[in-house]
């Protein structure tokens, strides 16, 4: 018997305001307004469906259930060697992908403490030895994922993503790059999503301004802990949250314009995926890694999620 945070929340408006162009900041939008109507501490018994947070936009005060087995809260006895954790969550990337570049996801660098995943990097031998957990079951749509995670505070990303078994279709809930020393990058979270072609190797993503969030209000994102969420409604919608507020909305001609997907859109399972990395197209931007001042300082390195939750509606 597990025992998991439950909040039943009720929608009582969704505000959508309008996308910045590529040449300004996105528009802040107003918050979902919430009221939690109760909040306990209950068993989940073997096969209890639990009730918890957040309604549909298109179906006002529609119960989302929690999915225990691509959530956590990181609160295991015995860290990630409990059997809770394992039989969840794979201490590595889902199929041995060791990561990007110079990266390399590696057990050693993630540790579950006080109720916190935590990411540590380490240089060896001219490699960036990560963290890297995903969830062994998929999900998909619809479904609402959220996270609370504060950044990094290096050039290494930190990242809260959804990829399916073929690594064709990817959801980013949350990339971003916390080193305060670059005043874009520190003050802006990626939040896009990717359809590939693998053979011959073909990736399309959404560009432009809009695709960087700031809030305006020129928040340095790896100062504080965040909650960062994407509703996935449909195979043609996503939809972006920062602490409770709706701040991007993927038009629908931006899924999948290069038809990569057959005209389906994102349709297929994907597994959860929480890591840190050293992102090879950095480099272009004079990155230097393995020298970086932001990822020497292992602290610095230092990547902390609260916790991970998917919900589908009842």
């Amino acid at each position: 018997m597990n025992k998991a945070l439950v909040l039943i929340v009720l929608l009582e408006s969704l505000f959508l305001g309008s996308c910045s162009s590529q040449n300004s900041e996105p528009t802040k939008e107003e918050p979902i307004s919430k009221e939690i109507i109760d909040e306990e501490i209950v068993d989940k018994e073997e096969g209890e469906n639990d009730v918890s947070f957040l309604p549909s936009p298109k179906e006002e005060g529609t119960v989302w259930t929690i999915q225990f087995d691509v959530s956590s809260e990181f609160n295991y006895e015995n860290g990630k060697y409990s059997t809770e954790f394992s039989n969840d969550w794979n201490d590595s990337f889902f199929n041995g992908w060791t990561g990007p570049g110079i990266t390399r996801y590696t057990p050693e660098q993630s540790s579950i403490d006080a109720g916190e995943l935590v990411f540590k990097a380490t240089i060896v031998d001219g490699k960036i030895l990560t963290g890297c957990i995903t969830s062994k079951a998929k999900t998909s749509y619809p479904m609402y994922m959220e996270a609370r995670v504060k950044l990094s505070e290096s050039v290494l990303s930190s990242a809260v993503w959804m990829l399916s078994d073929d690594s064709t279709e990817e959801i980013d809930n949350l990339e971003a790059f916390g080193a305060k020393s670059n005043d874009y990058f520190s003050k802006r979270l990626h939040l896009s999503h990717h359809v590939f072609i693998r053979k011959p190797f073909q990736d399309y993503q959404p560009e432009g301004q809009e695709t960087w969030y700031a809030d305006g209000n020129g928040t340095i994102w790896s100062e504080d802990y965040h909650t960062y969420g994407v509703l996935w409604l449909d195979p043609w919608s996503l939809s972006y949250y920062v602490d409770g507020v709706l701040v991007r909305r993927t038009p629908v001609d931006e899924i999948d314009p290069e038809n990569y997907t057959s005209g389906n859109g994102l349709t297929k399972p994907m597994h959860l995926i929480i890591s840190a990395a050293a992102q090879s197209w950095r480099t272009t931007q004079d990155i230097d890694f393995l020298n970086d001042p932001t990822v020497t300082n292992e602290e610095n390195t230092m990547m902390h999620v609260d916790w991970i939750r998917v919900y589908k509606p009842e």
